[in-house]
């Protein structure tokens, strides 16, 4: 990625100092079963960046472009809303699978790796490592990300994990009435993680129906 920015840079630079300042690491909070190991879900970062750009009249987009060779390429945009003052980067990330599951997948790995980099965010294994002050010249950041029981982590992760095995959009709709209560119940964090990973199966669904309607034609 080759970083590029406004003519002047001078007050969003202030502005990301700041919020640097505020911010360490993001924690992993989700699991991938197949390498065993534990990532930093997109929802996490942004749940735990927001409130920090926020405060430091900092916004940011995000938005896919042209798929080149074989691999997608992802803008994330850094602006200063007062004063217009912007940086930008381009990622490109190549595609496991040519349909929409794998664009989906692709773009998701691609948002929440480029925003982490463009913040200065890395990933962390525990809580303990954003409550360190290597300097001692601040105080405890207050974590922006809520913190939840393994019980309901392990719920939600076993209701994403399901969700993903809906081959249909019928059978997804079926599914999801049939664990409505189970979803209402989780704490508000795990709540949001559930329903938004369910939103991208909703979706990437929807966009096989018209393929799998000329299949059955």
């Amino acid at each position: 990625m080759s970083i590029e920015t406004s003519e002047s840079v001078k007050h969003i630079s202030a502005a990301l100092l700041a919020f640097q300042g505020e911010t360490d690491g993001v924690k992993r909070d989700a699991a991938n079963p197949h390498f065993k190991s534990r990532y930093t879900s997109l929802e996490a970062v942004v749940d735990y960046a927001r409130p920090a750009l926020q405060r430091n009249g900092l916004v940011f987009t995000q938005a896919p472009g042209r798929v080149v060779d074989g691999a997608l390429e992802l803008t994330t945009r850094i602006t200063h809303a007062e004063s217009g003052e912007w940086q930008q980067s381009t990622m490109h990330i190549p595609l496991a699978k040519k349909d929409p599951q794998g664009a989906g997948s692709a773009l998701t790995y691609a948002q929440r790796y480029s925003l982490m980099a463009t913040l200065g965010l890395p990933p962390t294994d525990d809580d303990a490592e954003s409550a360190i002050d290597r300097n001692n010249t601040r105080q405890e950041p207050a974590k922006a990300t809520p913190a939840v029981d393994d019980n309901a982590r392990t719920i939600a992760d076993v209701l994403i994990s399901a969700a993903d095995q809906a081959k249909t959009l019928d059978a997804f709709k079926d599914w999801k009435i049939g664990q409505n209560g189970k979803i209402t119940e989780l704490p508000e964090f795990e709540r949001k993680r559930v329903n938004r990973h369910l939103k991208e199966v909703y979706d990437r669904l929807l966009a096989d129906e018209p393929v799998n309607t000329l299949e059955a034609g």
